[in-house]
């Protein structure tokens, strides 16, 4: 688990770390703050390295308080929305025109979800389940039009009105389904060939980039369509944000120019993009990788690239990113159990992560 990596720090501390580790995008910051990394950006300046030769999320979550501490490896587009077709056509709905609004989205699901002698039987969408609390509502407090942090004041806006709006949304599902009910419905769901989208139980929601071989190896035949996820009429457009892995240069490397160049090959290098790419099946960050051109032409991969290329966000770039996952987790769970309204559960997830935040900048 690299998101907290005692072994590493420890290292860093003894003064024997590694030449070079994977760092979590969302946990660059954290890192630099702690002292673990070492500032590349002489040796960006003397590669001719520039922000604009990746995609702008992906230099953005490497960068902190003015150096950059690490290189997009691998990005993943969070995410595509996938529809399956052969569900939309057994409930009346046209296959090839997908919703696009959060009105219609809801008018989809009404359609699609199925009861029989008061138990689920299929559903068009879970909200909050799309790769966890967190990341479900990252994913829709930013197509509501939302903001979860102020770089230029350091300070957390979970409950920033629109992001409540987005729970809120979330969880009128749990209110109209009854959550328990959902559960329930989601007990019988366990390996990747049994997804329930793959199988039809789930005829709606964000894809990964990772799924489609996934899709091609347990679901050949799925017939599905990817497109932009859906958003309110003030909300976000074509919203999308970016994860994924990142190389850096622990502080106290013994052969950081040696560690450089390795990360220069995989994460900036055409020939070492292209490599890197073939090997993860995922987007470098950089964009004249001619893995880019390559993965066109394979099934659904353009949808991503367009994602790719649109993308307006990363998650927030600042010391206590691990502790505001795990807070959003928490307020997610607390407003679909209905322990408190969505705006409660921002509110004490902004104030608890806030506080965490200061104690980090304090070098607490």
């Amino acid at each position: 688990d690299l998101n907290s990596d005692q072994k590493l720090f420890t290292s860093v501390a003894a003064g024997m770390p590694p030449d070079a580790t994977f760092v979590d995008g969302p946990q660059v910051a954290g890192w630099a703050e702690q002292g673990a990394l070492m500032p590349l950006d002489r040796f960006i300046k003397q590669s001719g390295i520039k922000p604009t030769d990746y995609f702008a999320p992906c230099w953005r979550q490497c960068s902190y308080r003015g150096h950059v501490w690490a290189m997009t490896y691998c990005a993943d587009p969070n995410f595509a929305f996938a529809w399956n077709k052969k569900v939309f056509r057994q409930c009346g709905l046209d296959p090839e025109k997908p919703p696009t609004t959060i009105a219609e989205l809801d008018a989809a699901n009404d359609r699609i979800t199925r009861m029989e002698h008061g138990r689920l039987i299929r559903i068009g969408i879970i909200p909050w389940s799309q790769f966890g609390n967190a990341n479900s509502i990252y994913t829709w407090g930013w197509a509501f039009g939302g903001e979860f942090y102020d770089p230029a004041r350091r300070r957390i806006t979970a409950d920033n009105p629109k992001v409540v709006r987005a729970l809120e949304w979330m969880t009128s599902y749990a209110k109209k389904y009854d959550v328990s009910m959902i559960n329930g419905f989601r007990q019988g769901f366990g390996s990747r060939d049994q997804n329930p989208f793959y199988i039809g139980k789930v005829a709606m929601q964000c894809l990964h980039i990772s799924q489609l071989d996934d899709i091609a190896q347990y679901a050949p035949d799925l017939d599905y369509g990817l497109t932009y996820i859906p958003a309110p009429p003030d909300g976000e457009k074509h919203s999308s944000w970016v994860g994924g892995w990142c190389l850096s240069i622990p502080r106290g490397s013994r052969h950081p120019r040696e560690a450089w160049e390795f990360l220069r090959w995989c994460c900036r290098d055409p020939k070492g993009t292209q490599a890197v790419g073939r090997l993860q099946s995922l987007l470098p960050g950089y964009r004249k990788s001619p893995f880019i051109d390559e993965v066109k032409k394979r099934p659904g991969y353009s949808q991503f690239l367009r994602i790719m290329e649109e993308c307006r966000h990363q998650r927030p770039v600042m010391p206590a990113q691990n502790f505001y996952m795990g807070s959003l987790d928490r307020a997610v769970d607390y407003a679909v159990y209905g322990e408190m309204t969505s705006k409660q559960a921002l509110a004490k997830s902004r104030q608890e992560t806030q506080a965490e935040l200061d104690l980090r900048l304090a070098g607490r």
